[in-house]
Parts: C-alpha cells; structure tokens; sequence
C-alpha cells in the first residue's frame, strides 16, 4: 500500500516538474522572440511622409542647355517623372518582378510561400519580394539575407504602400534598381547600355533592362551578350504570359539586336579639361557628399563647339610636330578661350591628353614665363595712359643698366639687331626687346608692376631678393610666371574697350529640389584702362598679323595679337583676340628646356599661332565679321616714321603714313630729324662738302639727326640706320691751291625744314 503511494507522488513531482520546465520553456521563447522583435522594429528605419533621398547623379550643362557631363561616386543616378518612362518599360519589370503589383498590399502571401517551399526543396535560391519590398531594401535596408531584415521589410513594405501610391512607388522603384555598371535606375541604364534617354528605348531594350534585376554583372549585355539575350526572351515571355504584349509583338522585339553605346571608364567625361575647372570649383564649395550624390544641376558657359575646336586643334598641330612616345618627354600645349565682353570661358584645353579626372590643367595651373607677350600689359598700355602714342619714336640701340650686385644688364633683340629709331607700332608688330625696356624705363618700373596687377595678373612677386620691380618686367622675366587664364583676362580687357569681366565658368547651380544656390551673369571689375588706350593698342596689334611675328596666326578677319618667346624658345605664347573672342595659346615642356623642330627654334609665331588659327577659325566661321568699335576723341595724322612727327617735304614718302592718336596727343610740330645737308659728290655723298668743293660736286642730300646720340657697345654695335645720319667728317679730296685744308670745327648748318605736306 505504502508502495502504491510512493508511485503517485512520483508521479505527480514529474508532471510537476515537466509543467515547470514548460512553461520555462514557453516564456523564454516569447520572450526570445518578443526580444527579437523588439530589436527588430527598434533597429527598424522610419518611413515618413517623404520620399526616400537616394544618390542622385549631378548634371553639368554647356551652354546651350545640353548635358555635358555626369558626377556620380559608385552610383549613377538620372531620376526621370514616371510618365517619362515608356509603358513597355514599366510592364516589362512588373512582369518579371511581380505580377501582381497593383494588387497586393505590399507584399505577395503566395510568392513568398512559393519561395519558401523553393529554398527548402532545391539547392536553389528564389526571392519572394514584391517590387515595394525590393524598393524598401535598395533605400532603407541592407542586401543581408537575415529573418531580421526580411520581417522589416515586409513591415516597412506595409507602410509604404499606405503612404503611397502604386505610381509613386513604382517611379521610386524604377528610379532605384541598380542595373549594372554603376547605372542605378532605368534613365542612367538606358544611357549607360544605349546611349539614349529612357523615353526613346525600343520594346527589346527594355525587356534587356528588366532583365537585368536578376543579376545585372551575370546579365550584362556588356559581359555576357549570349545570356543577355536569353534573359531578354524570358522578360518577353513573361510580358505575353501576363497579358502585356501579343505573342507577334514579343517576336518582332526578339529579332532586334542591341546597339551598345559602348563602355566608358567612370574617370572620363566628355570636355574633361573644362570640366575639371567646374568640378573644382564645386568641390571646394560644396563638398564631395553634394556634388557626388545631390543630383546639383549646374549650368556653364561651356560652348561645346569651341571647345571641341580647341580640343582638335592642340593634339592635330603638337602631334605632326612632336609625335606621343612612350616614356619620351614632348612639348605640351594649352588654350584658353574666353568671351571678353562676359568673361565667360568658353572652351579650355590643359594639355595634349588628359589621363585623370583633375589631373594637371596647364590653363589655369601651370605659371609660366609670359616673354614678350607681357609688353602690352607691362609696358605699353601703361605708356599711352601716360601720353605716349603709336607714333612715339624709341632708339632700338645698344645700352646697358648698372645693377645692385654691381654688374650690368644689357638688354638685346632676339635677331640680334638694332633697328635704330622705331616708333611703338612697329616694336609691338615686330617684338623689338630693346624699345619695351627702354619705354618701362621711362615710364617707371612702378607703373609697369601696378598696370599688370590692374590688369589681374595675381603672380607678380612685390618684394624679396627676388622680385619682379625690375627691367625684366618689360620682357616678361618674372620671378613665378603667369598662367594662360590670367594672360587671356589681361588681354580680354583691351578687347572690351578697357573694362575688366571676371572670368566665368558657372552661372547656375541648382540642387534636386530646383532650389537655386547660385546664380550669375557677367561680372565687371571696372574701366581698367580708356577705351582710347584700349582701342591704340588693339589697333597695334592688328599689325601683328598682317606684317609682324604673328602671321601664321591671321584669320582673315580683323584680329589683334601678340606673341610671346622666353630665352631659349623654352616658352612660346600666342595671344589674340576678335571683337567676339579673345584666346591664348601656350606650348612648352613641363620640364622646361628649349623647343626645337627641324632644327630651328620655335617661338609663339609658330605652333601656338596655328593652334589658334584653327580654333578661331572653326569658332567664328558662321559669325558675321566685323571690326572693333572706334570710341570717341580719336584722331588720325599723317606723320614721319623716323619722328613721330608732322611729315616735311624732306621725309621719304615711304616713311610717311597716318597714325591714329588719343585726341590731344596727336603731334603739332613738324619733324625734325629728316635734315637736309650738302655733300662732296666726289666723297660719294658720306662727307660734308667744303668751300673748296667744286659747285659741280656740291650736291645736298637729306639725313637723319637724332635727338640723342646713340651708344656704340663694345663690340662695336652700332644701329642699323647709323649709316643714314649726318656726317660728321668733311671732304678732304678738294683742297684749295693743292694745300691741305682745315675743315671748320663743326659740320654746316642744316637747312630748315619745310612746313609739312
């Protein structure tokens, strides 16, 4: 009996402690999953009554309002307006996706279900997610396969489907899918595959693209175009299974093949130099995060004709000359080219190739030594500010300036000569050294240094043992050099009648929101110099082309130039400008050491002269030609070249011609260096004739007389119209009575000259 008792209570202690370990069990699996999830919904993101912000693509537009690049870190995105995006292209990813779209809640029981019994029953792996579940994990969720991340899909799926429409979500959707190639969304997709808007894709591209969903690198047309294609007919298939296209309909999109824009590397662009200044000058404003993933809008002063001008043009001329080789070294070139009357850019080339997105740009980055190009900016516009003219005559003869190391500096011509008496419009047409150093002498070193800083050239060096207050400045010696932009502002502001516009190369940004950031239009800095000053000096420089170092330049319309040659042709610059354009070309080694071709140097007059011809000419050729506009208070005088003066009947015809002037500055006296003297015929006209001369051989002739004498250097350099002055010894063939004769101590007065013609 007592045995019997025993068992029941052990009987009852098992079921009571079966009950126990039960309910143990039971609560700590609710509480497991009332944990799991708790952290689920806790970890979960929050769908709110806005529109999820994915990466978008940044968009960089030329002048006309076209696209001229794409800024994109790893995703490239172009979000279009559903009703942008072809019918064929939406049903074709709802019938590979999910069928039964507009039906659902946001998620599909049965697919999911078909899913689940798929991944238990094979080896294979099937999804079960709706298309607003796929849009719930590309914006909100990781591409884990975790419970964890599916329940919050399904639960975010729920709440997106309540916030929105089926449309919205499906322009979200399809604005979202990554398709390969760094393509997210069927508008980059149909750029990246086809080189189209996603509006203009044909039935069988747009099957290719839903195809892709499946695995865009196994699909890709690009990668694999056999299992492109098959995916492209399963796509098809789907289409006609669900009643979005008639089987013939299927058929026909089957037989189109693809048409591939072709691949290109993420670090190219098209205009890439020009680009690269805008990108810069975004980055810095607004950070990579920003100009990277925004979706900014950002509209330039790109013209996308000139620029692939000056893109053909810098390669065509520098590769006949120096061809590319592999490790050798070859001169590099870059051109510039700018609206004057804007300062908007319009085109930049930094070099012959470029390799890298913001690699070295030579246009804006690399300060180089300018040579003569620096005259009209150091020298000359300066001096007819203060009153010299055109017509001012110079002595191009030898002279030297005592330094402070105690040694001197000569400064010579590049041939080597000296002409003598050379008015200014003929130093700038033929880039007479001697006649820029000696005009900044006169005019002060100070007011060189301050008109080229006026002028926007930032480089110059003010103090220091190095320094740029010196002589040099008229050649363009400088301590740090120049870059093209800066040259081509200088020059843009003689151009626009003296008025200085700030470079431009943006005028709008705008973020995805259409919210303006900034927004500009042409910028003036001032009346730098007149517009008489601007308009001599223009008028100058025309010669340039016409009869001095630039012709190779000339383009058969009105034009101003100069050219630029550093010592030893390691630099060589052209610069001109039209009444529309003004442009800058730059050629030399990076390295710098001298350029040679064919065993000559080469100056600005040469290479960079045709580089600029050929961009001109293509920029303007449907512009129609004009002249530059003549301001007010400009007058035109017939004058002597040899004096700058009012001709006499004693000045050779061919050195008289009209000058014009700034009215006030023209001349009011008449020349005095074309003299008239009487020689010995028999001395063949070199000495003055005596009293003792038979009136026979008495004859006069007409001579020059400087104002100052000449230097003769020490080896024995003399101008080369030394031989046209008077003489200064007598004839010492006739003698009276056969004795010899003393000749009076100084030479016979000149006869006066004649009032002008």
């Amino acid at each position: 009996m007592e045995k019997r008792v025993d068992n029941k209570k052990k009987g009852r202690s098992f079921w009571k402690v079966f009950l126990i370990i039960f309910l143990f069990l039971f609560f700590s699996a609710v509480g497991a999953v009332g944990g799991f999830v708790y952290v689920t919904i806790r970890d979960m993101p929050v769908v709110s009554l806005a529109e999820p912000t994915p990466n978008v693509t940044s968009l960089i537009y030329d002048s006309q309002g076209n696209v001229a690049a794409q800024l994109h870190a790893e995703e490239n995105r172009l979000p279009v307006p559903l009703e942008r995006i072809p019918e064929s292209v939406q049903d074709a990813f709802i019938a590979v996706e999910d069928r039964d779209f507009y039906h659902h809640m946001g998620f599909d029981t049965r697919a999911i279900l078909r899913a689940f019994y798929t991944n238990l029953t094979s080896s294979s792996v099937q999804g079960g997610s709706t298309i607003t579940q796929q849009l719930v994990k590309n914006v909100f969720l990781t591409s884990q396969r975790t419970y964890q991340r599916k329940i919050q899909e399904l639960i975010l799926a729920v709440q997106l489907e309540r916030l929105y429409t089926k449309k919205e979500i499906l322009e979200m959707y399809l604005n979202q899918i990554p398709l390969g190639h760094g393509a997210y969304g069927v508008q980059a997709a149909a750029r990246v595959y086809f080189g189209k808007d996603i509006s203009q894709v044909t039935l069988g591209e747009a099957a290719m693209l839903a195809g892709l969903t499946k695995a865009p690198s196994t699909y890709s047309p690009y990668n694999d175009p056999k299992l492109a294609k098959e995916r492209q007919e399963v796509v098809l298939d789907q289409m006609v299974r669900y009643g979005f296209l008639q089987p013939s309909q299927a058929e026909k999109a089957r037989s189109e093949p693809f048409k591939l824009a072709g691949l290109k590397p993420q670090e190219e662009y098209k205009y890439p130099y020009f680009v690269d200044y805008v990108l810069k000058q975004l980055l810095a404003k607004y950070g990579k995060d920003i100009v990277y993933r925004g979706g900014l809008k950002v509209y330039t002063t790109l013209d996308a004709g000139i620029q692939a001008a000056a893109e053909k043009a810098v390669p065509e001329v520098m590769n006949e000359a120096y061809p590319l080789k592999v490790g050798v070294p070859q001169p590099e070139a870059a051109a510039i080219i700018m609206d004057p009357h804007t300062g908007y850019i319009k085109a930049i080339v930094g070099g012959r190739t470029h390799e890298k997105r913001l690699a070295f740009n030579r246009a804006l980055d690399a300060k180089r030594q300018p040579g003569s190009a620096f005259k009209p900016i150091a020298v000359y516009t300066p001096a007819i500010e203060k009153g010299y003219t055109a017509a001012t005559v110079i002595d191009d003869s030898y002279i030297s300036y005592p330094q402070a190391d105690g040694k001197t500096w000569v400064p010579d011509n590049y041939d080597f000569r000296f002409r003598g008496l050379t008015p200014i419009r003929e130093a700038v047409e033929q880039s007479i050294n001697v006649v820029a150093v000696k005009v900044l002498d006169r005019i002060g070193i100070n007011t060189g240094f301050e008109s080229a800083q006026k002028m926007g050239i930032t480089t110059l060096v003010p103090t220091g043992r190095l320094n740029d207050h010196t002589l040099s400045l008229a050649l363009g010696g400088l301590t740090e050099g120049v870059t093209p932009l800066e040259m081509a502002g200088a020059y843009a502001i003689l151009a626009n009648g003296g008025v200085k516009m700030k470079p431009l190369t943006i005028l709008k940004v705008v973020d995805k929101d259409g919210n303006v950031l900034e927004e500009y239009g042409p910028q003036s800095e001032g009346q730098i110099v007149s517009p008489q000053t601007a308009y001599i000096m223009t008028d100058i420089m025309k010669g340039t082309v016409i009869r001095g170092t630039g012709t190779r330049g000339n383009i058969g319309r009105p034009m101003a130039a100069k050219t630029g040659t550093t010592s030893d042709y390691v630099d060589g610059w052209f610069i001109g400008y039209t009444p529309e354009l003004v442009g800058t070309v730059w050629v030399g080694y990076d390295q710098p050491k001298s350029m040679y071709y064919k065993g000559a140097g080469v100056g600005g007059g040469i290479f960079p002269a045709m580089i600029f011809k050929k961009i001109m000419a293509q920029a303007l050729k449907d512009v129609p030609v004009k002249d530059f506009p003549e301001p007010k208070n400009i007058v035109r005088v017939a004058v002597c070249r040899e004096s700058g003066k009012l001709p006499t009947n004693l000045c050779p015809a061919n050195d008289v011609h009209t000058e014009i002037f700034v009215k006030g500055t023209e001349p009011t006296t008449p020349c005095d260096v074309h003299v008239q003297v009487t020689v010995c015929a028999q001395c063949e006209g070199k000495k003055l004739a005596t009293p003792d001369c038979p009136p026979q051989d008495r004859i006069t002739k007409v001579f020059i007389k400087r104002p100052e004498p000449y230097q003769v250097g020490p080896k024995g350099q003399k101008p080369l119209d030394a031989d046209l002055e008077v003489p200064t010894e007598y004839c010492n063939i006739h003698k009276p009575n056969g004795s010899s004769q003393t000749p009076p101590t100084s030479p016979p007065p000149s006869s006066a000259p004649s009032g002008g013609q």
